[in-house]
């Protein structure tokens, strides 16, 4: 009798698993945010909903997260507490959300800086940031200056994990802008260092690059 209600509530899971969800746009949504949230990726949500790159995504919007979603997935194993707590951990080591474009760039911590170089193996600091954005399906001007004068201009203290910033790193401080990396939140910004000679972590709270810093964009997702 036990094996039977088991294999029925198994049956009941899967049948979960397979079904699609409706989701509602809420304010400050990107589709990259959303489709990371769904373990899915962003193009296969694109091509669910027929949503072309750059299309505004409208508050109140309805859209079809296809099969294969964190939500089940976690109800498929949601018995193996044990596993659950150890994905967990991974996910939000070095404050690196997994429903974030940060996320994507974490794991090139560590990656060699080579001037000129814009991935996979190695990246100056705007192929770095062009890199991870076309992963996205999002095309990124080349240089940092460029991808300055793109985008949408964002306050200090309105930034979002995703966003750019940029720096005047130059030795007599210009104006002009030469440096970009990716915020990830608390502060941090994530960039491939010619100083350090690869990817690295740094802090926007005082010292070099918050005297330095010459503002932020934030990109359709």
């Amino acid at each position: 009798m036990k094996k039977n209600i088991f294999f029925i509530s198994a049956l009941l899971l899967i049948s979960n698993f397979a079904e699609a969800k409706i989701y509602k746009i809420k304010q400050g949504d990107t589709l990259t945010a959303i489709a990371h949230s769904n373990c899915i990726d962003t193009a296969k949500l694109r091509r669910t909903n027929n949503i072309s790159i750059g299309e505004k995504l409208d508050i109140g919007r309805s859209i079809t997260i296809p099969e294969g979603s964190c939500e089940n997935n976690h109800n498929m194993f949601s018995f193996n507490l044990k596993r659950t707590n150890v994905e967990k951990k991974n996910y939000v080591a070095d404050s690196l959300s997994y429903a974030s474009v940060p996320f994507s760039a974490s794991k090139f911590l560590g990656h060699r800086y080579v001037w000129g170089a814009c991935g996979p193996n190695t990246f100056d600091c705007s192929g770095f940031t062009s890199f991870i954005f076309k992963k996205q399906g999002v095309t990124l001007p080349r240089t940092a200056y460029a991808q300055f004068n793109s985008g949408e201009k964002v306050d200090r203290s309105d930034m979002k994990k995703g966003d750019l910033v940029f720096f005047d790193t130059s030795k007599h401080m210009t104006g002009k802008v030469n440096h970009v990396g990716m915020y990830i939140g608390n502060n941090q910004f994530i960039h491939a260092s010619s100083a350090k000679h690869q990817v690295v972590i740094a802090s926007l709270s005082g010292g070099f690059y918050s005297e330095r810093f010459m503002g932020a964009r934030r990109y359709t997702v």
